[in-house]
């Protein structure tokens, strides 16, 4: 309805353009008598004509981002992203403060661990192609949903203007993937602290996912479908990587059974 009645708008003013040029105007003096008599110079046109021209172009410059914009803007699925990740970091809240008090509280079965590498392949591979379209300066594939080449050509892509954010990415889900495999290989005390890096990479990548939402819903107003999907990855990857963070920090107190499947 809005972009209808902005092309209505600018119809309706270079049709009557001329005829706002020939309506006399309370003060205007003898520019008016002027314009009645059509005697006006070359050197100085009426205004009325060039001023419903500029003031079409004006509108149908407003209304072409709504011809352009997709029909689903994505923000709803965005907001749901949001609470997804606000609960991922609520439960590893939650589940540090229950299990340092030495109190029973549900983790994820031993088994998702083994999700943990198959989810940060996945998000690596968004973080490369993201990486790719920032730094190649192409368009990305974006699908039905959002408006994703508006947030990779925004000012926000890269971190300081120097470095693009899918870079960053690509960066934490190695480290991710790193954390992982010294956690299973790595008999030290490397191995042993594994866990928690992996944990404080989660945490850290899940809170800046949810300041790269609030900056597509609130600065830049558009949703890059590629860098929910990296929210919603890392999300899980915190979710998965609490049970074995807290079989580092649980207190030597707390029995091995308290740490429920």
């Amino acid at each position: 309805m809005g972009k209808t009645l902005l092309t209505a708008i600018a119809l309706f003013l270079v049709l009557a353009g001329p005829a706002l040029a020939a309506t006399p105007a309370p003060g205007l003096g003898a520019q008016v008598a002027l314009t009645n008599t059509g005697a006006c110079a070359a050197s100085a046109p009426c205004p009325g004509p060039a001023l419903a021209l500029v003031l079409a172009r004006a509108v149908a410059s407003a209304a072409a981002p709504l011809q352009t914009e997709p029909a689903n803007n994505g923000f709803a699925l965005a907001w749901v992203v949001v609470a997804l990740m606000v609960l991922a970091l609520l439960y590893v809240l939650l589940t540090s403060v229950q299990l340092n008090r030495g109190a029973a509280w549900p983790l994820p079965a031993d088994w998702a661990s083994v999700l943990l590498p198959v989810l940060a392949l996945l998000g690596l591979g968004v973080a490369l192609y993201l990486t790719y379209v920032e730094t190649s300066q192409v368009n990305a594939v974006c699908g039905p949903v959002g408006n994703c080449n508006a947030v990779q050509s925004s000012p926000y892509a890269k971190l300081f203007g120097v470095l693009p954010v899918g870079l960053l990415g690509a960066l934490g889900y190695v480290g991710i993937l790193a954390a992982f495999a010294l956690s299973r290989w790595n008999t030290g005390t490397l191995g042993d602290i594994a866990p928690l890096g992996l944990l404080g990479m989660a945490a850290f990548g899940v809170i800046f996912s949810l300041w790269l939402t609030y900056l597509e819903l609130f600065v830049i107003r558009a949703v890059c479908i590629w860098c929910l999907s990296s929210a919603v990855i890392m999300s899980l990857i915190l979710v998965l990587s609490i049970g074995p963070a807290m079989a580092v920090m649980a207190p030597e107190e707390v029995e091995e059974e308290e740490l429920l499947p």
